[in-house]
């Protein structure tokens, strides 16, 4: 079988909302696609504003970026900006880790066909 009949895997990357989290996830993805897999990265869109110019074309047709949104609109203390922890005040990391949690059901329509 060529290469163009190979089966593509697919995976769904949800690395911690931490650039030493992202980082070798990215890394990592952009590693799979050389084996075939079609990857669908998800994070916040403040990290995916922050990696998508880390990807090239090359990765353009095999990493998709996906956003999760964080419910904000309950946690006004977190607003969008800070739902990374790239400059996130300490005292806002359990807040980070709330709306984290809160965002299950975002995450569950992601996942779904």
């Amino acid at each position: 079988m060529d290469s163009s009949q190979q089966r593509k895997f697919s995976v769904l990357m949800f690395p911690w909302l931490a650039h030493g989290h992202i980082s070798p996830y990215l890394e990592l993805a952009k590693k799979l696609t050389n084996r075939n897999f079609h990857i669908y990265f998800c994070s916040t869109p403040v990290n995916l504003r922050s990696i998508k110019p880390k990807l090239s074309e090359k990765y353009s047709r095999c990493i998709e970026l996906v956003q999760l949104h964080l419910p904000y609109e309950d946690l006004p203390e977190l607003p969008p900006h800070y739902h990374t922890t790239n400059g996130l005040p300490p005292y806002l990391m359990s807040t980070l880790k709330t709306a984290f949690d809160m965002a299950s059901p975002n995450f569950s329509d992601i996942l779904k066909p």
